[in-house]
């Protein structure tokens, strides 16, 4: 079996598919990651690599390792944390990956909510959209994810998180609220004055949307097919605010939830009205692997989140559709 350096220095390459970049990142010369990778192939009696000049590919085989690495590397962290925690269980580690919409509305309140219970816990934050973070959750390297759950038909058409690993459906979800899809606009737009929105008119609009790799974006695009109506030539953005901009530019029309433009729509500098012909709904939620026991910091910090949510609706601020949730379960 392959030792955890080589381990190290194989998935430092695959990440950066590069010999040259993983050896800059580790520390070491070229030669000697060469060495090191060219080793571990030979333990392995199998290419982890396909080397075509300077490109570099995984192979089926180095795709299975790096999965089985992480892993490895996911229970080595958490073998460290209870070690640590078992010395001083007032220390501790939480990895948190969340949308970035979550990280500027839900994470502020919760993080510091957090650091007046477990002062002496460090916490890593990983910004990424649904599905890299549902990713991240299910291989070890984060240990909550604040997302937006896949639906049926994400589930159904195996666009989650079993793309990248096979290993879709073992997320267990703890929900927070859901939100409703819908039309953002500059004032001066005809449907703002108008008020409505017909589907024959969408096919002339170009359509302003967060990022494809994310499932919001999915969730549009059924909708458009669904309307029977082509989703031509979008813009696509990896972040709302700089949509909310090219809005008010009346450089298109965007598709988000109301509450993540609050102050605008307060303002009067940007409009919102509802998709025609049926809802899109999204529900948010804190996500973890399925069967693993929470302990009472991971359980306190989804309580937050609950609460921060909670406050963000009673404040005006906050999704229209707020669940009502029991509270965590006690720590086993």
């Amino acid at each position: 079996m392959p030792d955890v350096h080589s381990l190290k220095v194989f998935a430092a390459v695959a990440q950066n598919l590069s010999f040259t970049r993983a050896a800059e990142t580790l520390f070491l010369t070229q030669s000697a990651v060469s060495h090191q990778v060219a080793t571990l192939e030979r333990e392995l009696g199998v290419s982890l690599f396909d080397r075509r000049g300077r490109t570099v590919e995984l192979t089926a085989a180095g795709r299975v390792l790096v999965d089985r690495a992480r892993r490895v590397f996911a229970a080595m962290d958490e073998a460290a944390d209870a070690v640590r925690q078992a010395a001083d269980p007032d220390q501790g580690r939480l990895r948190i990956g969340a949308s970035p919409t979550a990280c500027q509305h839900l994470l502020p309140e919760s993080l510091r909510e957090f650091r007046e219970c477990f002062p002496g816990y460090s916490l890593a934050v990983s910004p990424g959209d649904a599905p890299a973070i549902a990713d991240r959750v299910l291989d070890g390297s984060i240990d909550l994810g604040i997302l937006i759950r896949p639906d049926a038909k994400e589930r159904a058409g195996k666009r989650g998180p079993a793309d990248a690993t096979g290993r879709g459906g073992r997320l267990a979800y703890h929900d927070l609220f859901e939100d409703e899809l819908g039309f953002l606009l500059a004032p001066p737009h005809p449907w703002a004055r108008r008020g409505r929105v017909t589907v024959r008119e969408l096919a002339a609009q170009r359509m302003v949307l967060y990022s494809r790799t994310s499932w919001t974006f999915r969730a549009v695009e059924r909708w458009f097919v669904k309307m029977k109506t082509p989703l031509r030539d979008p813009i696509e953005l990896g972040s709302m605010e700089a949509i909310k901009e090219l809005v008010k530019l009346g450089l298109g029309v965007g598709v988000m939830a109301a509450w993540t433009a609050r102050p605008e729509l307060a303002a009067g500098s940007l409009a919102w009205l509802p998709l025609p012909g049926g809802r899109v709904r999204r529900r948010w939620a804190v996500a973890t692997q399925a069967g693993r026991a929470l302990g009472l910091a991971e359980q306190t910090f989804i309580g937050l989140c609950r609460a921060a949510a909670a406050n963000l609706v009673a404040a005006g601020n906050g999704p229209p559709l707020p669940l009502p949730l029991p509270p965590p379960p006690p720590p086993r």
